[in-house]
């Protein structure tokens, strides 16, 4: 039977990463979407602010946790490999987590921050110095945090292509597919939050920022899961053999079914549908709130089953397992 050294934590971590890169993403990109200097989606930016920081910072307090002995990860950061996917992951990841936490800082209004630091003893002066109004720096933190985000999101992915004895992760094509479920479960996430709040619903066109940033991703997304199953195909024997995990052996149905088809094609349906109408013949946008709660819960339990798939399927594929598989 075989040993799954990665389980389910690793999923969960990967996934929490990813989904913290694709919030920070959305938030940021809306940040930027003006007319006449005015913002349109104030409040898409600063919901993405708030939640972006917070599922990256739960993953990677997870795995120092399941290290054993967890004290001993500033050990990663004493010395810098570039050859190293770990290391370079540790840095980035912290990176990262900042600049997102600064990010939520910078959209604390003065009653926001009055609360925050009235939690901290008044003898603290040195803390209390950091309550600051940076809203003039939103745009600069975003700007900055942009490259750190796509990387946190193509790093999911390296993290297991590095792996040259596992050849289902053996491909470029794999960070790139875990980049776009990352930037995909960002905008479902962000979605799915704003159409939740009842004291400040979201508005339609809100809902259909969301909706188009989610239709590209899980098209571009698309676009990397094909070019990856015919590379498999073409290539050595024991790539197309780790292939034929998901193309006939245990994890087919689970890449099928509730993967490929619940988690990818049936949102990306949802989601044409409601835009369709709206781009092609100019009626208004419907923006139905049922529908985009299905569509952002499907998207997330995608995202999720892509990298559960991954990680346990990756596992199996080793050279010496598959020849004893065939």
């Amino acid at each position: 039977m075989h040993e799954f050294n990665w389980g389910l934590l690793i999923v969960v971590y990967l996934f929490l990463g990813g989904l913290s890169a694709g919030l920070f993403f959305a938030a940021g990109l809306a940040d930027y979407m003006t007319v006449d200097d005015k913002p349109v989606y104030a409040r898409v930016a600063r919901t993405g602010a708030f939640l972006a920081p917070w599922p990256v910072a739960i993953g990677s307090g997870l795995l120092i946790l399941d290290l054993g002995n967890w004290y001993r990860f500033y050990k990663l950061f004493i010395h810098f490999r570039w050859e190293s996917p770990m290391s370079i992951g540790s840095y980035l990841l912290t990176i990262f987590t900042v600049i997102a936490f600064l990010y939520l800082f910078a959209w604390l209004t003065a009653e926001e921050r009055a609360w925050l630091f009235g939690k901290i003893p008044a003898t603290w002066k040195q803390v209390h110095r950091l309550n600051v109004d940076i809203s003039s720096w939103r745009g600069r933190i975003a700007m900055v945090g942009f490259p750190f985000s796509i990387g946190v999101g193509i790093y999911t992915g390296v993290l297991l292509g590095a792996v040259s004895a596992r050849p289902f992760w053996n491909t470029n094509l794999v960070a790139q597919m875990f980049l776009f479920s990352a930037l995909s479960s960002g905008a479902a996430a962000l979605m799915l939050a704003m159409v939740l709040n009842k004291k400040s619903p979201a508005e339609k066109h809100e809902i259909k920022f969301l909706v188009t940033l989610d239709v590209v991703f899980i098209s571009l997304e698309l676009f990397i899961i094909l070019p990856y199953l015919i590379h498999g195909q073409l290539s050595s024997l024991a790539v197309k053999q780790a292939l034929s995990l998901i193309l006939g052996g245990p994890y087919t149905f689970v890449f099928w079914g509730p993967f490929l088809v619940m988690g990818l094609l049936v949102p990306l349906a949802i989601e044409v549908y409601e835009l369709a109408p709206n781009i092609f013949k100019g009626h208004e946008f419907h923006g139905s709130r049922n529908l985009a709660l299905t569509a952002a819960g499907l998207v997330l339990i995608g995202g999720f089953l892509l990298r559960y798939i991954f990680v346990y399927a990756g596992q199996v594929s080793s050279f010496h397992q598959m020849g004893m598989l065939h």
